[in-house]
């Protein structure tokens, strides 16, 4: 749903924040459709936008929609951020970027603009029971990548879960 300049600006901030992090420089160039991009000194990445529900992410992404409601359940966005999880953890599609550099990294942005404590509260209690149905072992990592109103944004480790 995201353009390929949002797509890359939101995956030049990632490689930016694991460069501080991880005291290497990290840098990303487009991979095409399997993987989005490809990180250097070595991996590859695949960014996937969470939205509250998809009227949201058209409204968020087309100048022709003029309303969205946020009614809804309150762990919403935390069942759309396990089952986006669970299905790119199952993707055979990852197979040839796999066997050829590796295995990648897995970054899920929150896009839901409604998005705060409760959320990440209701995010982080469905986390703890989360197993993956079908996980082939092409991510060495998964981030979720979210912004509490007023907060700087924050990459967490959810899969795998550390002890």
């Amino acid at each position: 749903m995201p353009n390929l300049a949002s797509e890359s600006r939101i995956a030049e901030r990632f490689a930016a924040c694991l460069s501080h992090k991880l005291g290497r420089q990290y840098t990303v160039s487009p991979g095409g459709d399997r993987p989005d991009f490809i990180m250097q000194p070595e991996g590859w990445l695949e960014v996937t936008d969470i939205y509250l529900r998809n009227e949201q992410a058209k409204f968020l992404n087309s100048p022709r929609e003029k309303r969205f409601g946020s009614s809804g359940p309150l762990d919403e966005t935390a069942h759309r951020l396990i089952a986006r999880l669970d299905d790119k953890l199952g993707k055979e599609s990852y197979q040839p970027v796999y066997a050829s550099r590796g295995k990648g990294t897995l970054l899920l942005t929150s896009q839901d603009c409604f998005f705060d404590a409760v959320n990440l509260a209701q995010v982080h209690q469905v986390l703890a029971s989360f197993r993956p149905t079908n996980d082939r072992g092409f991510f060495q990592t998964a981030y979720f990548e979210y912004q509490l109103p007023g907060e700087d944004r924050v990459y967490e480790v959810i899969y795998p879960r550390r002890a």
